[in-house]
């Protein structure tokens, strides 16, 4: 590519077309770029800052005139024209242009898509803020992250050390992508058949409340389900005790650090769902918010923290036809905004999880509008979570393996998890846009 300044007006256009995501108009500079494919189409990869973050842009470059299998929303991929020793070419956004994503999979993988045969079929799965995400061949993933970390992504380095672990609950990785010490994407096989936890809750719901029968009764029970995603959910955080390791933990210091966010999520707390088999909250650990948070200030508990996943939801998760996976290593257990992993009690990953479950009922609910019968729904909804929360929380506490990272006395582990539903629960409305 010919000098700097024609780089700098395509970066200024992909900026523009991701306008939703990449606010600004401030300066742009080139941080990195490598060459991933020469000729026509060639590849070229760019990190540039771009204001105040590392933006990541994978260009492709064809020939005018060339037909465009465009991906996405976008209308037109196309971000400029520039020259080099081939000519004129044609610069588009590769992660929108089915041609090139398909090249690019090979570039970063090593793996061959269309030798010999009709070219393979590239769908756009995902394109947010966290990640452009695209399937080739119906058999390959390929994740590109459009910001990077200052270094290893958290997100990447989770799937890994599960991996490493000889966690099976995941898309297997194929190839990490990565250059000058930051993760650029990642390649994962595709599971077949795989449905989202957070669509098979949400069709579970709308069985329930169309029935009027209690979930027990109703056709598609989630209660299976949710038994074998609460052993499923234990293992994951095994399997990151033993990649990451754990840290001692202090019950008082969590009860000074969530205070503002439990009494919030008091506020927000709209009947959220009991009944967790393991006795009455209300009776056995305290009979109000500020109750429960004093019995843990003298409770002395020092439960192991570890690694979590950080914003485990159904959404983040999928069934497949051997079983559950986490089919999303976001945020990594950063904390939003930040790309140190943060190290919790794993009962925290669990709240997030039965928050998504009471929250998926709020959603169900909703979607009947205010129609006289809104109240029985609302009934069958509040039922369903509480069924499905004590399948899920039955399962992981009754996981081998798993009394080493959570107390022993159910007492206590009721009084953590509640104050860590009720934390999550003031989050309500930032998670909301990301559990479907």
């Amino acid at each position: 590519m010919n000098g700097a300044a024609p780089l700098d007006r395509l970066l200024e256009r992909w900026r523009d077309q991701h306008r939703h995501r990449a606010p600004g108009s401030g300066p742009i500079e080139v941080v990195d770029v490598e060459m991933l494919r020469q000729g026509r189409p060639a590849l070229v990869d760019v990190v540039a800052e771009m204001d105040g973050r590392l933006a990541h842009a994978v260009l492709g470059v064809r020939r005018p005139g060339e037909e465009l299998r465009v991906l996405g929303a976008v209308d037109e991929p196309a971000l400029g024209t520039l020259e080099d020793a081939e000519g004129v070419g044609l610069v588009v956004d590769a992660l929108h242009d089915a041609d090139a994503a398909r090249l690019l999979l090979g570039a970063v993988s090593g793996i061959s898509t269309g030798a010999g045969r009709a070219l393979p079929v590239v769908s756009l799965v995902r394109d947010d803020d966290e990640a452009t995400a695209l399937v080739v061949d119906r058999r390959y993933t390929l994740t590109v992250f459009p910001w990077l970390s200052r270094g290893p992504h958290p997100g990447t380095t989770l799937l890994a050390g599960l991996d490493a672990a000889g966690f099976n609950h995941l898309p297997a990785p194929i190839a990490f992508w990565r250059r000058a010490g930051r993760d650029l994407g990642v390649v994962q096989e595709l599971l077949a058949g795989a449905s989202s936890g957070w669509a098979l809750a949400i069709s579970s719901l709308r069985d329930v409340i169309a029935s009027g029968v209690s979930p027990d009764l109703a056709g598609g029970d989630f209660a299976p389900e949710a038994f074998a995603l609460g052993t499923m959910a234990a293992r994951m955080h095994m399997a990151l005790d033993r990649a990451f390791g754990r840290r001692p933990g202090d019950a008082d210091e969590w009860v000074h650090a969530l205070r503002p966010d439990v009494l919030a999520g008091t506020a927000a707390d709209r009947a959220f769902p009991g009944g967790d088999g393991l006795g009455s909250l209300a009776a056995d650990v305290a009979t109000s918010t500020e109750e429960l948070l004093d019995a843990l200030r003298r409770s002395g508990l020092h439960p192991p923290t570890i690694r979590t996943h950080g914003d485990f939801h159904l959404g983040r998760t999928a069934r497949t036809d051997h079983g559950w996976v986490l089919a999303d290593c976001m945020p990594g257990g950063a904390a939003p905004g930040s790309e140190e992993p943060v190290f919790r009690c794993p009962l925290a990953d669990v709240a997030d999880l039965t928050w998504s479950l009471h929250h998926a009922a709020e959603v169900a609910v909703g979607e009947r509008g205010p129609a006289p019968a809104s109240t029985h729904a609302a009934d069958l909804a509040a039922a369903w979570g509480a069924r499905n929360r004590r399948a899920f929380l039955a399962a992981y506490l009754a996981t081998p393996g798993i009394g080493d990272l959570v107390p022993a006395d159910r007492r206590d582990v009721r009084r953590l998890l509640r104050m860590f539903e009720l934390a999550r629960a003031s989050r309500s409305p930032w998670r909301a846009a990301s559990v479907r």
